[in-house]
């Protein structure tokens, strides 16, 4: 019981904190985290809180009334986000060069349409990213050069600060190399951390399994005795 009570907490906290970031996000807007990033931040743990908090509160119910509805209910939900993690999970590690790539293709498009009026998504997507990664430009800051608006310096957010520079002061690493040697390196602690979750989730499944057939076997016992 106490297992599910505290997923139920920890679930709500999620919800609690997607909640208190949707409601501040004026007063988050000196992070190095443009707007719409946190916006969608906030709104994925609203969904991913909702969604979890749901299940858990299904566990947790069955578990305290021994309802063998809702822990079977519990478990085929559970179930069902497992496979689901899993399959991500194989999707991206086996297409994670295709999926480095395409960011790279974005990141190039966006970087034409910087600084316009009508593109504020990729201003945005391209500040947060230099800001958060301490990176500039695709593969080097000197690919800003090949635009007329950025032949003397960078953007503010290729330096320290966010202050302006010049190519000089401006981090030397670009984006898609940043991003491509974290993917590279950091690809087993990603893993671990997915097998961690998988673990976690298994033994949820396996204590709403043990439960509802506890429960199944005492009916069996008691209905006879009963009558």
């Amino acid at each position: 019981k106490q297992w599910y009570q505290r997923r139920v907490a920890i679930t709500a906290g999620i919800l609690g904190l997607g909640i208190y970031v949707k409601v501040s996000l004026n007063d988050l807007k000196d992070l190095d985290v443009s707007h719409d990033t946190l916006n969608t931040a906030a709104l994925f743990l609203i969904g991913l809180g909702c969604v979890v908090f749901v299940v858990g509160l299904l566990g947790c119910c069955g578990s305290l009334t021994q309802n063998r509805c809702m822990l079977l209910l519990y478990f085929t939900l559970v179930t069902l986000i497992f496979l689901g993690e899993i399959a991500l999970a194989i999707a991206v590690y086996a297409n994670k060069d295709a999926v480095t790539k395409q960011l790279r293709t974005q990141f190039k498009d966006c970087m034409t349409s910087y600084g316009k009026a009508n593109e504020t998504v990729c201003t945005d997507t391209i500040d947060t990213l230099q800001s958060v990664l301490e990176c500039c430009g695709e593969m080097k800051p000197a690919d800003w050069k090949n635009f007329t608006s950025y032949t003397a310096n960078p953007p503010k957010s290729c330096c320290p600060q966010d202050e302006a520079c010049d190519y000089a002061d401006a981090y030397p690493l670009g984006c898609y190399t940043t991003i491509d040697e974290f993917v590279n390196n950091k690809s087993k602690y990603i893993g671990f951390g997915v097998l961690g979750v998988a673990i976690i989730e298994l033994i949820g499944m396996s204590l709403a399994c043990y439960l509802r057939v506890h429960i199944i076997k005492r009916t069996t016992y008691e209905e006879p005795h009963a009558a």
